[in-house]
């Protein structure tokens, strides 16, 4: 008798409770902005005037991510595992896009959407979960191979590079060091030769880092405001700055839900890229350690998911999909707080932006499809251990 696997309720729960509270920021931080500013929005222009503009923008991408995550919790992760070479093609095609000219949209100085109709879609943010089920399939498929030098990590290393290459043409460095540290993870946890993997990454990506400090002009800059903000608080250490001013407001229980001043066009992006400063500034400590606890839960919730999978591919894909949320998390609040430079990525479920969010919802209704395929079998062995 064939048996169909319930989702994972848990991490359902907590994915809802993610997406609900972004809703919520998103109306308390792009209110102001919404109704009075003046800005571009992939080529369209828009003057201000109403308030739930990115609210009901928002609300949309959740009503698409939402019908995809259903969609991805109940497709088979076999499907993927078949088809992984193709998923892959497709999203280095969407990469190799955005760099044509005239079929590109321009936006926050990167070229990394592509307009279609009245959205825009950032192909990097889709890359992301190419390369994540092409290593998954790559690995498992080699088995204890993988851990030989020229047939096993030459190819998935290749294969990471040309992606990394692509997105930090766009430029989009925070995508493409996300990508690079899901990629590593994955390989890691593949069983790769850590001293292989050691002298084929660190060499190159230390070369690229130093070629884009030296040849980039607004680099340097970028790295001096990081470092003391202060020394530039009117000009390049402005965003961090003013960052610091709503973290520092907020206290230990915060100014209130919506009662923040730091969203009054003082804070750039508060909607999006600093929205978490827009959180300590209204939640205070105790609602940030609040939200990092379900946030935290939500990761660990996957990953347990993850390492219950007796696949590869099914344990290697939702490790991948963690890390990655994981991981732009950490590199949005990291640039929120002043730890790590400020990269310009949103943060998961909560930061206005669509692709982001459907990504990331996609993502999760993989974990689930995983999930179920582990119920599956627990309730298969169930079914073992009381026959007679």
């Amino acid at each position: 008798m064939k048996t169909r696997g319930v989702p994972d309720f848990l991490l359902l729960f907590l994915t809802a409770l993610l997406i609900g509270f972004g809703i919520t920021m998103v109306i308390s931080s792009s209110s102001i902005y919404a109704y009075a500013g003046q800005f571009t929005i992939y080529g369209c222009q828009y003057c201000g005037g109403d308030e739930l503009y990115f609210v009901k923008k928002q609300i949309a991408w959740v009503a698409l991510g939402s019908a995809a995550m259903l969609i991805a919790m109940n497709i088979p992760f076999s499907f993927y595992k078949r088809h992984f070479l193709l998923i892959s093609l497709i999203s280095l095609l969407l990469l190799v896009v955005v760099l044509i000219p005239g079929l590109d949209t321009e936006a926050k100085g990167a070229r990394s959407w592509i307009k279609l109709g009245p959205a825009s879609i950032q192909t990097s943010e889709f890359a992301k979960l190419g390369l994540i089920i092409y290593l998954a399939a790559i690995i498992s498929k080699k088995g204890e191979r993988f851990r030989q030098f020229k047939t096993g990590l030459i190819p998935p290393l290749i294969m990471t590079g040309l992606f990394f290459c692509l997105i930090a043409l766009q430029p989009d460095l925070g995508t493409a060091a996300i990508l690079l540290g899901t990629a590593g993870v994955m390989m890691i946890c593949g069983g790769a030769n850590l001293k292989h993997l050691f002298l084929l990454t660190v060499p190159p990506f230390s070369l690229f880092v130093f070629s884009y400090i030296t040849l980039n002009p607004h680099a340097w800059p970028r790295i001096q405001s990081f470092l003391d903000p202060w020394s530039a608080p009117l000009d390049s250490g402005w965003q961090l700055a003013q960052s610091y001013y709503a973290l520092a407001r907020g206290g230990i229980s915060g100014t209130g839900f919506g009662q923040g001043i730091q969203k009054y066009l003082y804070l750039p992006e508060a909607h999006t890229d600093f929205i978490f400063s827009v959180i300590g500034e209204e939640l205070g400590f105790i609602g940030t350690t609040v939200f990092l606890l379900v946030y935290l839960s939500f990761l660990l919730r996957g990953l347990f998911i993850s390492l219950k999978a007796k696949d590869t591919f099914a344990s290697l894909t939702g490790i991948g999909v963690v890390t990655m949320i994981g991981l732009q998390a950490l590199i949005n609040m990291g640039g929120a707080t002043g730890s790590i430079p400020i990269t310009g990525v949103p943060l998961p479920f909560i930061s206005y932006g669509g692709s982001s969010l459907m990504v990331c919802m996609i993502g999760t209704g993989i974990l689930l499809s995983i999930s179920r395929e582990v119920n599956r079998q627990k309730a298969l062995e169930l079914l073992q251990a009381k026959r007679p």
